[in-house]
């Protein structure tokens, strides 16, 4: 049975950034095209979208080299009902 999860996600240059509250912690992952990255779990909100921006900056720069503008504003909405689900038996 799947099982979706709620939290927030926002597009960064070709990167969507998704933060998703489970329990008493907020995962963080990274979707592109060619890549996936799971980052750290965090323990707020603020944090976990903090970490994702850190974590879409830092790959950009240092994985892809790409000097792409940092976007003036980062706008996070909820996440649908199909943006992270999870298996349960």
């Amino acid at each position: 049975m799947f099982v979706s999860r709620t939290g927030v996600k926002a597009q960064y240059h070709y990167l969507t950034l998704l933060a998703i509250s489970e329990f008493n912690e907020w995962r963080v992952l990274l979707r592109g095209a060619e890549v996936t990255i799971h980052g750290a779990r965090q323990f707020s909100e603020a944090k976990a979208k903090d970490h994702a921006l850190t974590l879409a900056r830092n790959y950009l720069d240092e994985h892809k080299r790409e000097d792409l503008p940092a976007p003036a504003t980062i706008e996070w909405v909820p996440t649908s009902h199909d943006d992270w689900l999870v298996w349960h038996m």
